[in-house]
């Protein structure tokens, strides 16, 4: 396994994004971290999506936050606009079902971003709450991740999980407040990173970066400090040699 490379919402480009199917094949193709979206449903239950919207995974033009997860389970789930008919018969994938996932895979590691939109309409202690009961069973292998940084909070003061903050922005502000919370982790868009030479923020975390799709793209990046990595193809890069940034990772 590859403890550098993350599996972006599984593998997009072959699948659809934050797929049950996505998942189960990247992990059988050697990844050893793997990062997913939740949101929450009307009925409170939490599934696998990046947009609050159902449009760009389902074609329908509704909002998980106002739709009962009976309605969403129903619902073609292939992503129509990239892959057409390939995964119809895919279905949203219930938080459940990928705690269930990960039991078959217990040396992976799972990053879950709780999204600010599920925040924002139901509330931090009611999200976060749903969300860390689902993963209870699998707590050993989950990491909370958010852009939203009262959320890490709150999760710090609920339980022992670690947490990576997701960085709005790169700045003095940020840099003290990420002093303040000390996650395990950092998330970057790496093209919010500042140009090289410039060093990157001292700190106990762990930096991640995306979303890098190109082996080429990797060694200059671990040479600058960045510890891991998402990817949209982690099965084409497992399968490069050179991809790892450092021989013998």
């Amino acid at each position: 396994m590859n403890s550098k490379l993350v599996a972006h919402r599984g593998e997009p480009e072959t699948w659809p994004e934050n797929s049950y199917a996505g998942f189960e094949a990247v992990l059988r193709a050697g990844a050893a971290y793997i990062e997913t979206d939740v949101q929450i449903t009307a009925d409170g239950v939490a599934v696998l999506s990046h947009d609050l919207s159902l449009h760009k995974i389902t074609g329908l033009d509704q909002s998980i936050s106002d739709t009962d997860y009976r309605e969403i389970r129903a619902l073609s789930a292939g992503y129509p606009e990239r892959f057409g008919d390939k995964y119809k018969d895919l279905a949203i994938t219930p938080l459940e079902d990928f705690v269930a996932l990960l039991k078959q895979w217990p040396q992976a590691r799972a990053f879950i971003e709780i999204k600010h939109a599920s925040l924002a309409a139901f509330g931090i202690d009611k999200v976060v709450d749903i969300v860390l009961a689902v993963l209870d069973e699998v707590a050993g292998q989950i990491i909370i991740i958010s852009f939203d940084y009262e959320a890490l909070v709150y999760t710090r003061g609920r339980c022992a999980l670690p947490i990576g903050w997701v960085l709005p922005a790169w700045s003095g502000k940020n840099r003290v407040r990420a002093s303040e919370l000390s996650p395990e982790y950092l998330f970057c868009n790496r093209k919010r990173l500042p140009p090289a030479p410039a060093a990157l923020w001292e700190g106990p975390w762990r930096w991640v970066v995306y979303t890098v799709n190109d082996a080429s793209e990797i060694a200059p990046l671990v040479k600058r400090g960045i510890d891991m990595l998402e990817t949209n193809v982690i099965s084409k890069l497992l399968a490069d040699p050179g991809s790892s940034g450092r021989p013998g990772d």
